[in-house]
């Protein structure tokens, strides 16, 4: 298993409708080949986490840096993994505030039941990431 971590910004804030077609052809192409994780969208940044077979997880991370919607990438991490953190994880989107989701974390998508499963990297940006941001989440 590889994983890979990355920060981009997108050339746009982009609608609704936008994201919801780049959330329908990434579940797509992440089942067919086997990849897990977490997509992040705030205030036309992305931070994303990808999983699974090694040159799956670099060939769709070479499309995404190919991807001429995204500019400033910033790989976090590319590293081999005992397991995936994400396995479970159905990609979805939705509209939240990380101070609400602070108040209420029986309905948090990102708290997660097993912290000891994820890396103290993972977490770390995860919380940076939504308390940097106000508007939107995407998640998986």
């Amino acid at each position: 298993m590889n994983r890979i971590i990355y920060l981009s910004s997108g050339v746009k804030i982009f609608s609704d409708e936008e994201i919801n077609d780049l959330l329908k052809i990434s579940r797509e192409n992440n089942q067919k080949n086997g990849i897990t994780g977490l997509l992040l969208y705030s205030d036309g940044n992305f931070m994303q986490i990808l999983e699974g077979e090694r040159e799956a997880v670099e060939n769709t991370y070479n499309k995404i840096q190919n991807d001429t919607r995204h500019r400033n990438i910033i790989l976090i991490t590319n590293e081999s993994v005992k397991q995936r953190n994400f396995s479970e994880w159905k990609m979805g989107y939705s509209i939240v505030d990380p101070e609400f989701l602070s108040k209420h974390p029986e309905i948090n998508p990102f708290e997660l039941k097993k912290p000891s499963k994820i890396d103290t990297i993972i977490t770390t940006f995860i919380d940076t990431f939504l308390n940097s941001f106000r508007n939107k989440v995407l998640y998986n």
